[in-house]
């Protein structure tokens, strides 16, 4: 049988939650890093507005001069570095005579005052920090529908997409097997049941459908040898009613033997009427009381066997179970007739039961069922042999009112010689 499988899940609702509250943790995340990424390169690309180029020109003792230019930051003491002379290999400290000039170029920070290429570095930064949060909400939400679909749906819907196809295809024979806790495994739980409900109610309709074939089947074989007969006797007499050269008694013989036929032929339209209203038939169990309820039932069958021998057993202990008492009874009643019709002297009769099964023998010491009968049991067409004109629709219609009160019979014959016939009907 086909398996199609399914992952443990999460709740949908769970799951989509985490998914969307760690996306946009991540967008944040990546927003701030950008924008403060951007705004570090905008202030190495626009220069410091507090920031100027400091001048100083210094006069020594020995009229020399020094220029030197620093740059500086307002608002900072002490940032202005001496200024030292070397002579040599030797740093010596002048004496200053006097700082003849100095002069401050305040640096530009507007954005006309940069080079092209900083311009455009600029621009691009400026650009990074409105649309790369954009970019990461956009990825960001695509990127977490994707994984929620992979992850969480993907599965779920192949399966049940699998499962819909072999519907189509009339094909019920599948299982959905999804392992998870969320709404999509509800969902694949409720329709595994739904194909287990068709499937039990194809599989009934078809043994409906295959009884029914049967049942046309064995209409037709059974119905073959009376009309047989009749059709022989009916050419019989007009051939020889003419001729005048049958007598009397000859006559007489002929139509008792056409009113035989004609009999069984009635006998078995009337079975197949009964075995038809069976469909329609309900089981209406009630509380009977073991074993009374069963020793009042063989009594009758000991009646009916005024010269036969009759042995009932019945190892049940006093209990009450729920039996539909006029379905066992013809069960029952069809059985014993049946052994009762085959049996030379002894019919045993034995009741036991099995946890919530009521199991019944019915054994002979006749010759036996015919291996075509136990072959082809549970089929309609039941009948022993062409000499006997027993043709089987009291074991028929057991073998459906076992079936209706839960159960089952089974026949077969006995080592020792004769037939055994075993019903099993569900009891509560």
């Amino acid at each position: 049988m086909e398996q199609i499988k399914r992952k443990k899940a999460e709740s949908l609702k769970s799951s989509f939650t985490y998914a969307m509250l760690f996306t946009v943790f991540m967008i944040i995340l990546l927003s701030f890093l950008s924008i403060w990424g951007c705004t570090a390169l905008q202030k190495w690309v626009m220069p410091d507005k507090n920031q100027a180029y400091l001048h100083l020109t210094t006069t020594y003792f020995d009229g020399t001069q020094t220029t030197s230019t620093q740059l500086v930051t307002f608002g900072k003491e002490d940032n202005i570095p001496l200024i030292e002379a070397f002579e040599g290999n030797n740093k010596i400290k002048p004496s200053i005579k006097e700082i003849s000039k100095y002069s401050i170029d305040k640096i530009e920070n507007s954005f006309d005052s940069l080079s092209p290429k900083r311009k455009a570095a600029y621009s691009l930064l400026s650009a990074a920090m409105v649309g790369l949060p954009a970019i990461y909400s956009v990825a960001g939400v695509l990127l977490c529908a994707l994984w929620f679909y992979r992850k969480k749906l993907q599965k779920p819907i192949e399966i049940l997409s699998e499962a819909t196809e072999n519907i189509a295809k009339e094909s019920l024979d599948f299982t959905v097997v999804y392992d998870g806790k969320d709404e999509m495994g509800d969902l694949c739980d409720s329709f595994e049941m739904m194909r287990q409900t068709l499937y039990a109610n194809n599989q009934k309709v078809w043994n409906m459908l295959e009884e029914r074939r049967m049942l046309q089947a064995s209409v037709a074989h059974d119905l073959r040898n009376p009309i047989s007969i009749i059709e022989g006797y009916t050419e019989y007499l007009q051939q020889n009613i003419p001729k005048g050269i049958l007598s009397q008694e000859k006559l007489l013989h002929t139509v008792e033997n056409l009113s035989t036929a004609a009999k069984r032929l009635e006998h078995y339209t009337n079975s197949i009427q009964d075995i038809q209203s069976l469909e329609d038939l309900e089981i209406h169990p009630e509380e009977r009381d073991l074993p009374n309820f069963l020793i009042e039932m063989t009594e009758d069958f000991i009646h009916m066997a005024e010269q036969m021998e009759v042995e009932v057993h019945i190892s049940i202990p006093a209990c009450q179970k729920r039996i539909d008492g006029q379905i066992l009874y013809r069960i029952l009643e069809n059985l014993f007739t049946n052994a009762l019709r085959f049996a030379k002297r002894k019919i045993d009769i034995s009741f036991s039961l099995e946890e919530s099964m009521l199991c019944i023998l019915v054994e002979d010491d006749g010759k036996g069922f015919a291996e075509k009968v136990i072959k082809n049991q549970e089929r309609y067409t039941l009948s022993i042999n062409g000499t006997d004109r027993h043709m089987g629709m009291g074991l028929i219609i057991s073998r459906i009112l076992c079936k209706k009160h839960g159960g089952t019979l089974k026949l077969s014959n006995r080592p020792e010689g004769g037939a055994k016939a075993e019903v099993r009907v569900s009891v509560k």
